[in-house]
């Protein structure tokens, strides 16, 4: 029998009451969380291959005769891209990247909201992302990360739109070319971009499966046409960014790191003496030494490289732990300063010419077996996971993985450097900021807002590990009788955040100490966070199926 059009009717305008309901609550929190932050100001930092280096970068590309030396290219060009398109919209910095983190969760939530028809379940998702106390502190900083989080939100929800709307094609393509031009802005942000490639995989191989694409021309169309939408973006505004670089410093990559003679010279130092390396260093002292006594180029380098624990890059190294050497992940800054102080920074040509010049006379002293070396691999920068590894690289992942479930509950309301000098002169202009936000700060009414920010935050951080628990608990007792379709936009992501982890994981016991990790694994926080709604709602759903008992 036919639904009665009324019950259609009624259903419809259910559905519409709890759409505009998380519309509502999205604003109202929007408009609260914009106000609490409207007094903190951006987190100035001194690290001059880091923070600041996206500040000055940004200023740079707003000039059009930057000459070339040995930091212009260093960082990938996405996050100040970011920060010249918020200074040409006459936006503040931190307003610009708090209303990118909000529209990201916005966009997440409806995605949330379609997929799973619960609009409490959205609603707490919208809260845990908004009101999290981390990004109080998080939006503020100048890291290439406050992109990575909101676009890898995007990214999920695109997903979660993809596996919703599998059986519409115009649908799909709509979605794939969403995904593309989110997955160009997230491959130009961070080096290690392609640990998204799974979680992407994974949609469109159910997608594939769920269709039975390469039963029908037609599905297979699409499917191609979807696949080849998601790429082509990325493809084309790589290109586009390597040939404005090529036209300005002759080079054709988006940064120096993709640079062949930098891979090739770095590639060629990891092949020496593997039975030397121990964990998070590469290319220890005494292998160095036996690089010197065969590559002329190399041992120019050597008064740069080799100095007392306290100086330079080897006191940052011993910052993450590593204090009679060079953490791997330090030792690729210390050369690249030491070529710049050598003078091959003076051109692009001329620093990729002394970089192959490295290469050529190692691998050749490989060839003639003058030095103990490994076969030579096709990346460069990655160092290889060997037995011993094994098992502090699955103990690492799992307390990454437990930090993951903390990392949100961090509240930090400080300002960074309150160097006005340093403000004035590379952040005032290009982040539109004044640099008198100290007196600002301490404004009555401000001071307010941090008391309010700081008690809705305790509240957060005491109400999280009771929802954690409970969320759990809900996975176990609903988990058995969700849909097929629920099952697989939950493992996507999951996946999303064991890629994640174990990837940080492998950087910390190959190359140098994350720490805690928080920096590299907050951007799966959001995939976090749905997983923990979607138990809550299982639960729920589960509770109010419960059969009433016999009396």
């Amino acid at each position: 029998m036919a639904p009665a059009p009324w019950n259609i009717c009624v259903k419809v305008g259910r559905l519409s009451r709890q759409r505009w309901g998380v519309i509502g609550l999205a604003i109202a929190l929007v408009v609260v969380k914009l106000w609490a932050i409207a007094h903190l100001p951006i987190h100035a930092s001194l690290a001059r291959h880091d923070n600041l280096r996206y500040i000055i970068r940004a200023s740079q590309l707003l000039d059009p005769d930057v000459p070339y030396d040995g930091l212009v290219l260093a960082r990938q060009p996405g996050y100040p891209t970011f920060i010249v398109a918020s200074y040409l919209l006459g936006l503040p910095l931190r307003f610009a990247q708090e209303l990118l983190y909000l529209a990201a969760g916005l966009f997440l939530a409806l995605s949330l909201q379609r997929w799973l028809q619960s609009a409490r379940a959205t609603g707490l998702f919208l809260i845990l992302y908004t009101l999290a106390p981390f990004s109080y502190h998080w939006n503020r900083q100048t890291l290439q990360e406050v992109l990575y989080l909101p676009l890898t939100a995007a990214i999920l929800g695109t997903c979660l739109n993809l596996l919703q709307d599998y059986q519409y094609p115009r649908r799909v393509l709509l979605n794939a070319l969403t995904l593309g031009i989110l997955g160009a802005g997230f491959w130009n942000t961070r080096p290690e971009g392609i640990w998204i490639v799974p979680v992407i995989a994974l949609c469109y191989g159910y997608i594939a499966l769920k269709q039975s694409c390469f039963a029908s021309r037609t599905r297979f169309t699409t499917f191609a046409a979807a696949s080849l939408l998601t790429v082509a973006p990325g493809v084309v505004l790589t290109s586009f960014i390597a040939g404005m670089t090529y036209l300005d410093y002759g080079l054709y990559h988006t940064y120096d790191l993709k640079a062949p003679g930098l891979r090739a010279a770095y590639s060629s130092l990891q092949r020496v003496a593997p039975e030397r390396q121990r964990p998070q260093i590469t290319v220890p002292a005494a292998t160095r030494a036996e690089i010197y006594a065969v590559s002329p180029s190399f041992r120019r380098l050597a008064p740069h490289l080799e100095i007392p624990a306290d100086e330079g890059w080897r006191a940052a190294s011993c910052g993450l732990g590593v204090c009679d050497d060079y953490a791997a992940g330090i030792f690729f800054w210390a050369v690249r300063d030491a070529v710049e102080a050598e003078g091959f920074y003076q051109s692009a040509p001329k620093t990729e010419a002394f970089y192959q010049q490295i290469a050529r006379e190692v691998n050749g002293a490989c060839e003639r077996n003058w030095l103990d070396c490994q076969p030579q691999t096709i990346v460069s920068f990655i160092p290889s996971l060997t037995g011993d590894l094994v098992m502090p690289w699955l103990r690492r992942s799992a307390e990454l993985g437990y930090q993951l479930t903390r990392s949100s509950l961090v509240l930090r309301l400080d300002s960074g450097l309150e160097d006005i000098e340093l403000r004035e002169r590379y952040y005032r202009q290009i982040t539109r900021e004044a640099a008198d936000f100290i007196e600002v700060r301490s404004l009555p009414a401000n001071q307010l807002k941090d008391a309010l920010i700081t008690a809705v935050s305790k509240l957060y951080q005491w109400l999280f590990p009771v929802l954690l628990g409970l969320a759990v608990l809900g996975w176990i007792w609903g988990g058995l009788r969700v849909s097929q379709g629920l099952l697989i936009g939950a493992g996507m992501l999951l996946w999303c955040i064991l890629v994640r982890v174990l990837l940080v994981a492998y950087i910390d016991v190959t190359s140098w100490s994350v720490g805690a990790g928080d920096r590299y694994l907050r951007p799966v926080l959001p995939a976090f966070w749905l997983l923990m709604v979607i138990g809550l709602e299982l639960g729920m759903r589960r509770w109010q199926q419960r059969k009433p008992p016999q009396l």
